[in-house]
């Protein structure tokens, strides 16, 4: 049985809505959920328009449309995703397609788009959702008591969390994160000091195809850095490791869909960075 997900698309559109209101999912969805046909095209749409920090994917079972799945920024500066709107559909219950879909969601949230936290919380009455958290790898953080009005009674809300260390991913591409982390921190508060120490001593800096002679050395690049600061922040899409490096697709915060091009980091020992190649698409 292959499982996968993918992003929503526009012909999932009815799909998703009979989903939702379905009446062995919709009891346990937030009331707030989208549950009318334009209130979900404009979730898909959305997802789209901002793939770093919103999405409503589907789950496929050899291909066929069995659930779905949401998350949605919560902090942008500590990397915070609030996961929402996991459902499967009664026919594939059974088959553990929620804990699988959970896992690929979680490395793609953490490892391509560099959340650091994934968060999410459950109706206390949802005993099968709480389940599902729990062998999937959430840790549950705590309880809101009696928090929600729902179906005619208070419910609590269960706190579930995740971070990224709990998931198997190399330190090559946790230094990616952290590196891009520190990049938009300095960009939001314009400071560029001792920057130069996420390079080692003899690290590059080479920007691909455009006519500018590589930084070599942590002097050059923290000077670099200072003097010819970025102005955008950056988000990533997609992330690949090969031996000793990390490819990822890059986007700027000014335009949240489009892919800019792509960065290569080396590290030899997943502390700091050995080679850095910044190429435009």
């Amino acid at each position: 049985m292959n499982i996968s997900i993918r992003r929503a698309r526009d012909d999932d559109v009815d799909f998703l809505l009979d989903l939702v209101l379905h009446g062995d999912v919709e009891p346990f969805l937030g009331a707030v959920s989208a549950k009318d046909r334009d209130a979900v095209a404009a979730e898909v749409g959305r997802s789209s328009a901002e793939a770093h920090d919103f999405g409503r994917f589907v789950i496929e079972v050899n291909g066929v449309r069995a659930g779905a799945m949401g998350f949605e920024l919560a902090n942008r500066r500590s990397r915070i995703a609030h996961l929402e709107r996991l459902a499967v559909h009664p026919s594939f219950r059974g088959r553990r397609v929620a804990d699988e879909a959970a896992r690929v969601f979680q490395l793609h949230l953490a490892r391509d788009l560099g959340y650091h936290r994934l968060q999410l919380e459950i109706y206390g009455f949802n005993e099968r959702a709480i389940a599902h958290a729990e062998r999937s790898g959430f840790v549950r953080e705590g309880v809101r008591r009696r928090a929600y009005w729902r179906h005619g009674e208070w419910a609590d809300g269960v706190l579930f969390g995740l971070v990224s260390e709990e998931l198997d991913l190399s330190a090559n591409v946790g230094l990616l994160h952290d590196y891009v982390q520190a990049h938009n921190e300095a960009v939001r508060v314009g400071r560029w000091d001792r920057f130069g120490e996420w390079f080692a001593e003899d690290a590059e800096l080479a920007f691909a195809g455009l006519p500018v002679e590589p930084f070599r050395g942590r002097p050059a690049i923290e000077e670099a850095y200072r003097t010819q600061p970025p102005d955008d922040e950056v988000i990533t899409f997609e992330v690949r490791e090969a031996d000793d490096a990390v490819l990822a697709d890059y986007g700027w915060g000014r335009e949240p869909s489009v892919v800019a091009g792509a960065l290569l980091l080396q590290s030899s020992d997943g502390r700091t960075i050995s080679r850095l190649v910044v190429s435009g698409s």
